[in-house]
């Protein structure tokens, strides 16, 4: 996926409830998750809750943290839980490397 599509695809998940995106996602800190480190929002506590159910369902394109393959994520794709929310990845070495060095792979962004 070329970097532009990528980036329009980012800032629509940032702008739109992805759950219901007829509404705009809320800047209140609240009603935001996150999946590989970006952050979705949402216009509701109900569709944030559903969100977090299911990520694989909703979050759309996400980028492996390690090898910045961008991707979909399956039921079958590597994942780990990490401190601000679940990471998916490409394929099971890129979930090993992140396993070893975490800190160097977590995408940090509060935006």
């Amino acid at each position: 996926m070329p970097a532009a599509e990528f980036l329009i695809q980012h800032l629509s998940r940032t702008l739109w409830d992805p759950v219901n995106p007829r509404q705009l996602g809320s800047l209140d800190s609240t009603l935001r998750a996150r999946v590989n480190g970006e952050i979705y929002r949402f216009a509701t506590a109900a569709t944030l809750a559903r969100f977090q159910r299911e990520p694989r369902r909703w979050c759309g394109v996400v980028r492996d943290p390690v090898c910045g393959i961008c991707f979909i994520p399956e039921r079958s794709s590597p994942s780990i839980e990490w401190v601000d929310g679940p990471y998916f990845f490409a394929c099971d070495s890129t979930r090993t490397e992140f396993c070893r060095n975490p800190v160097l792979y977590a995408i940090e962004r509060d935006y």
